[in-house]
């Protein structure tokens, strides 16, 4: 009967690890209640394998933390080395374009010197002059002439030479960058290599862990039979998936609620804004508020990644609101609750979804020729899409969380065109999404 049994429900029992030879089968089990000795040997073994698969997936979790860790730095690094690059090449264009000036307004001058006779005074004026202090006021003028002709070529060669120095900078900030963009490929690589490697251990212990348990709780107890443990066991696996699977769904649900109120408490206030008041003139609107957004998508198949939201910061330098430094804000936050919807702007394939340092975790999605897009302080809970996934434009990716250095539940968006920082919104707005 249990031969029967164990056999028909294989796919459940079978350990899913690389070690699965490692783990005691139900038969094993069996043998060792039959002496004292060998039930504690194989008690200890358990005891020992359930440990050692906690063990291994917390270990894979802090790999693949300190693999975003990196990832994101690596990032980081990108971005200051593109703002340096984007800094120098204006600074060259600039120094070209008043260096070009300079010399031409030297040239057009010199031109005009030339078709007066050299130096503005011809022979005749010299010869026939009758009036000395004429003479000399001409003769002065000709001097100061010559001295803002010099004046205007040092400036021109000075600008000439700035933008050769300043272009021989930038073309050693290029290639830093470069450098530095292969180095964040490979750091998402690795980082995606780790978080894989968790999810594959936390499947392992999920699989596995509870079948053990039953097989303990069956040597420590003479009066349940193997057939039972093992259907204990079955059942422990099962209802651990279905907890999973419930708490994701409930999760899910809980921010569609919430994104519902915010939606409908949002239209209520506009409503109520909407209404007139005569006896009340308009106030302005608050300094650096955005429109509220009313839909949000456009026919070029690109939409906003949130729809209700309290608050906004926009992309650009600005002081760090918990390091103090003044630095790149890399994307465009939007304030909202946590658990609320996050939709992906376009469709795509998701290329990373996990732990990305100070960004908490992080869903980043590649829409094609070399455009992709971020979201961040995701918790690891509120990920709803794998790596590898193909997305569709508007589809529920993740939930605001506040993981990672942050100031409160927030969305984190950025876009960037091929690993370099750009306006989210500035974007967003070519492609019609207003």
């Amino acid at each position: 009967m249990l031969a029967l049994v164990v056999a028909s429900a294989a796919p459940f029992a079978a350990p899913t690890s690389a070690t699965a030879a490692s783990f005691p089968t139900w038969d094993q089990v069996e043998a060792a209640r039959g002496s004292e000795q060998a039930k504690q040997t194989q008690i200890r073994s358990l005891t020992a394998l359930i440990d050692q698969l906690q063990q291994r997936t917390q270990a894979a979790k802090d790999r693949a933390a300190a693999a975003g860790q990196s990832y994101q730095q690596a990032q980081d690094d990108l971005d200051q080395a593109s703002a340096v690059h984007a800094k120098l090449a204006a600074s060259t264009a600039a120094a070209r374009e008043d260096a070009d000036e300079l010399g031409s307004t030297v040239g057009q001058v010199a031109a005009a010197m030339t078709r007066r006779g050299g130096n503005g005074i011809g022979a005749g004026a010299i010869i026939g002059d009758d009036d000395p202090d004429a003479f000399l006021r001409r003769m002065s003028m000709s001097s100061k002439i010559g001295e803002q002709v010099d004046g205007l070529y040092t400036r021109a060669s000075t600008s000439a030479k700035t933008a050769s120095a300043l272009a021989a900078q930038a073309k050693v900030a290029k290639t830093a960058r470069t450098k530095l963009a292969t180095a964040a490929k490979t750091a998402l690589n690795k980082a995606v290599a780790a978080s894989d490697a968790a999810a594959t251990a936390e499947q392992a212990e999920r699989d596995n862990v509870g079948t053990m348990q039953a097989q303990l709780v069956t040597l420590r107890d003479d009066r349940l039979s193997i057939e039972q443990g093992y259907q204990s066991g079955v059942r422990a696996r099962t209802a651990a998936a279905a907890a999973a699977a419930a708490a994701a769904a409930a999760a899910k649900a809980a921010a569609e609620a919430r994104a519902r109120q915010q939606a409908a408490a949002a239209a209520a206030a506009a409503a109520a804004a909407a209404r007139p008041a005569p006896e009340q003139s308009a106030a302005p609107a608050p300094v650096g508020a955005t429109p509220r957004p009313t839909g949000g998508s456009s026919t070029s198949g690109w939409t906003r990644p949130i729809t209700s939201y309290s608050f906004y910061q926009a992309y650009g330098y600005r002081i760090h609101p918990v390091y103090g430094d003044y630095r790149l804000h890399a994307g465009a936050d939007f304030s909202a609750a946590c658990g609320t919807p996050i939709y992906a702007t376009a469709a795509g394939t998701v290329t990373y979804a996990g732990p990305y340092g100070g960004y908490g975790n992080i869903v980043i999605i590649d829409h094609g020729g070399g455009i992709t897009s971020a979201y961040a302080h995701v918790y690891a809970t509120g990920i709803y899409v794998r790596t590898g996934q193909n997305i569709a434009a508007g589809q529920n990716i993740a939930g605001v969380g506040n993981a990672g250095v942050s100031t409160g539940c927030h969305l984190h968006f950025e876009i960037r065109n091929n690993g370099v920082a750009t306006d989210p919104m500035a974007f967003l707005a070519t492609r019609g999404v207003n």
